[in-house]
C-alpha cells in the first residue's frame, strides 16, 4: 500500500540548485549488509569505492525544452497554461507540422479539438485529437490536468524539426519540487556532461554528479552508453492506493551492439 511509503521531508532540504561544481556533492553509501557510510564529496569518492573490474554504464540520452506555456485558443484570454510533452517517441527529429504528441495540459476541462497556442512565438498551435484520461496529482502540486495528444502546427516555418521548434519555445522541464522556474543554468546542470541525442523528458538523475575528469579517472573501457529517453514513467504521480493498481508508461532505450558486448563481456 502507497500510504507504507509516506514519509515527512522538509522542503528546505530540497536543493533549489545543484551543487557547484559538479560532482561535489556529498555521497552515501549504503552496503550489502545495510551499513551506512557517508562521504564528503562524490567525485573524490567514487573511483574508490567502486570494486575493481566494476563496468558502468551510463544513460546519454539529452533532455529537450519539454515544457512550454500556451494559451487557450488562437487569441485566448486564459494564458500561462502549462503543457509538458510526457513522451517524444521518436519524432525529436522530425518535421514538426502534423507531429502527434503525448502531453499533460494543466487544465481538468479538455476537450477533443481545442487548440492552444505557444507563448513564446505564438507561432506553434496545439489542436487535441485524443483525450486520455484526468492527470490527477496531490494537494501540494501546481494543479491536476488533463493528459491528451495533441497535433502540432507551426505557421511561419514548415521546415523546422520538432527538436529546433522545442529549443526556441519551450524551458528546461525541472521538476516542481524545485519550486522555481528555469533558467539558463539548468541547460547545461540538468544534462550530464555526456549527454547526447535529444529524447528525454527529464533528466537520467543519476549521471548528474559525474565530470569528465571522473569520466577519465574511471576509463574508456570501463564504461559503456546506451540511450534511454525518459518518459512520464519517471514522474507522473502516484494516486492509487494499492500501487500495483498503478498506470506506467512505457520508455523506450537504443545499444549499439558493440556497447552491448563491452557489458555483456564486463
Amino acid at each position: 500500500m502507497m500510504k507504507n511509503f509516506t514519509y515527512d521531508l522538509n522542503i528546505n532540504s530540497i536543493a533549489k540548485y545543484p551543487a557547484s561544481p559538479r560532482g561535489s556533492s556529498r555521497l552515501v553509501r549504503v552496503d550489502g549488509e545495510g551499513s551506512v557510510s557517508h562521504y564528503k564529496n562524490f567525485s573524490e569518492a567514487f573511483v574508490s569505492l567502486a570494486k575493481k573490474g566494476s563496468h558502468v554504464v551510463f544513460n546519454q540520452s539529452k533532455v529537450v525544452n519539454a515544457r512550454l506555456s500556451v494559451k487557450e485558443g488562437e487569441k485566448g484570454n486564459n494564458s500561462g497554461i502549462e503543457m509538458m510533452i510526457l513522451d517524444l517517441g521518436e519524432c525529436i527529429d522530425e518535421l514538426c507540422n502534423d507531429v502527434k504528441l503525448t502531453v499533460m495540459i494543466r487544465k481538468e476541462e479538455v476537450s477533443v479539438g481545442d487548440i492552444f497556442t505557444e507563448e513564446t512565438c505564438g507561432t506553434g498551435t496545439f489542436i487535441v485529437v485524443d483525450v486520455i484520461c484526468p492527470w490527477i496529482e496531490d494537494e501540494k502540486s501546481n494543479g491536476n490536468g488533463t493528459e491528451c495528444i495533441v497535433q502540432c502546427t507551426v505557421a511561419d516555418d514548415k521546415n523546422i524539426t520538432l527538436a529546433n521548434f522545442l529549443d526556441g519555445v519551450g524551458t528546461v522541464p525541472i521538476p516542481p519540487y524545485l519550486d522555481r522556474s528555469a533558467d539558463n543554468s539548468d541547460i547545461s546542470s540538468y544534462n550530464n556532461v555526456y549527454a547526447s541525442g535529444n529524447g528525454s523528458v527529464a533528466a537520467p538523475t543519476a549521471g548528474l554528479h559525474f565530470t569528465d575528469e571522473l569520466l577519465t579517472k574511471i576509463g574508456h573501457e570501463n564504461i559503456s552508453y546506451l540511450s534511454l529517453h525518459v518518459g512520464a514513467g519517471t514522474f507522473k504521480p502516484v494516486v492509487t492506493e494499492d500501487a500495483r493498481d498503478h498506470s506506467m508508461h512505457g520508455e523506450s532505450f537504443v545499444v549499439d551492439i558493440g556497447e552491448l558486448g563491452k557489458i555483456i563481456e564486463s
